[in-house]
């Protein structure tokens, strides 16, 4: 693994919470990764992979993810939108016709979009009726498709967010028919086989099977101790949550988030699109993306996926602008500490991180060069811009005390053109501006947002 930027005595208060925490004395094993500029830094293991031989996880012990799947889902959508193939709020009935049977209880069918399907804001119920997690039985795709009739949607669309793992069964199934190969197959060769993630598999090969932890369930009341936990196929709702991975192929799953890896897969504007949130709570504590979910702890918002599956509770977070991030494969099921548990973490690792990426520099940062823009100037209907020549190009200065700047503060790049800026940041981002001269050819004024501005000093 790279070296670690944390502190010896940083990891140390990490595995102090891990002990720590009251919840995790019940849970046989858990395998929690560190991650830094997108790299796998710490592993952390904790009790045993299996208690009967009494190995400890490593990082390349494989866990069932269970939901943390819908993230690869939502990328898969999304590269289907980037082709042209889909558009986010297209009506699901556009791409499955035979949706048309569902019965709208409480909203239309044609409300249940791609959008509102990925953000958990279609209406539609948790699970097909037919499912039954204490069994467990998972339909088949097949039972899925010919049961249409059966699905609801139950509440509003936009009403409240109401996780469902039908809308992203019925998600699988829209990528299978515009890419025109299975959902699994898809997935695989489109994006885990080319971000070289080795064990992130829908099903494990004998090789991988050696690396699985075993899955624990709690005791049944009135007994002691963990039990095995029922190993049951998802079946048709594998785009919901079939995926097995490890703490190795995970950290390269976070790192990709931060911009890392080939941009053919997901272009770095795609993925920041899904970490933009699409519903935000009403005390604005946390949010919902496109696939990822947000939560704000202390000065930080990490994006996040959980996963619970029979035997297993998986947390994935990270945080952006530290470029840190977690991974925690607990192997038992329920459980109420996963979450909490790689949140801890993950702020904790956050502020100790040095590995913050650089951000843009704010309007006004680069240094002033005397230029031949340089002045104030003034448009109708009284609207003020002071322009600087910089190393890079101009500024708009914020105007002064009392004065009024609609475009400003802002930097611009020259185009290579006499006299032709492109705007960098701020109101006008991406604009143009063309500066003209008087016939001495000193600079007299300019036009951006519909204000001709003319120079006053």
């Amino acid at each position: 693994m790279p070296d670690s930027q944390l502190s010896e005595s940083v990891v140390s208060e990490i595995r102090g919470l891990i002990e720590a925490e009251p919840g995790m004395s019940d849970v046989p094993g858990a395998a929690i990764g560190i991650v830094q500029d997108g790299k796998l830094v710490e592993f952390i293991s904790h009790g045993a992979a299996d208690l009967e031989s009494g190995a400890a996880p490593t990082e390349r012990s494989i866990a069932r993810v269970a939901s943390v799947t819908k993230t690869f889902t939502a990328t898969a959508i999304m590269q289907l939108r980037d082709a042209s193939l889909l558009a986010l709020d297209d009506p699901l009935l556009l791409h499955i016709p035979e949706f048309t049977v569902a019965e709208a209880v409480s909203a239309p069918l044609e409300g249940v979009t791609i959008r509102r399907m990925l953000t958990h804001y279609s209406g539609l119920s948790t699970e097909h009726p037919d499912l039954d997690w204490s069994a467990p039985d998972f339909p088949t795709l097949d039972h899925v498709m010919d049961s249409l009739e059966r699905i609801r949607v139950v509440i509003p669309q936009d009403s409240q967010w109401k996780y469902s793992n039908l809308a992203y069964t019925l998600l699988g199934e829209v990528v299978t028919r515009l890419s025109g190969v299975p959902y699994v197959d898809y997935v695989h060769d489109e994006i885990i086989a080319p971000l070289g993630l080795e064990n992130t598999a829908f099903d494990l090969s004998p090789e991988q099977q050696e690396l699985k932890m075993t899955g624990y369930a709690p005791p049944v009341p009135g007994q002691t101790g963990p039990r095995l936990a029922p190993i049951a196929h998802l079946n048709g709702f594998s785009a919901a949550g079939q995926l097995h991975s490890n703490v190795e192929d995970l950290a390269k799953w976070i790192g990709f988030q931060f911009g890392d890896g080939p941009s053919e897969i997901l272009s770095e504007l795609s993925r920041a699109e899904m970490r933009r949130p699409v519903y935000v709570a009403d005390d604005w504590s946390n949010g919902q993306g496109l696939g990822w979910r947000a939560v704000r702890k202390g000065d930080h918002v990490f994006w996040n996926h959980g996963g619970a599956v029979h035997g297993f509770s998986t947390a994935v977070m990270f945080n952006v602008p530290t470029r840190t991030g977690v991974i925690a494969l607990l192997n038992k099921w329920p459980l109420s500490v996963t979450a909490d548990l790689a949140l801890n973490i993950a702020e904790l690792v956050a502020k100790n991180s040095k590995s913050a990426k650089p951000s843009a520099p704010t309007p006004g940062s680069d240094q002033h060069v005397p230029g031949p823009y340089d002045g104030k100037y003034w448009g109708e209907p009284g609207l003020f811009v002071t322009v600087r020549g910089t190393e890079s190009g101009v500024l708009f200065e914020r105007p002064g005390d009392g004065e009024v700047g609609l475009q400003t503060p802002a930097d611009l790049d020259s185009t290579g053109d006499d006299d032709t800026f492109t705007v960098r940041n701020g109101r006008g981002a991406g604009e143009t501006v063309v500066f003209t001269r008087d016939e001495a050819g000193a600079a007299e004024g300019f036009k951006l947002g519909g204000v001709t501005y003319k120079r006053i000093d």
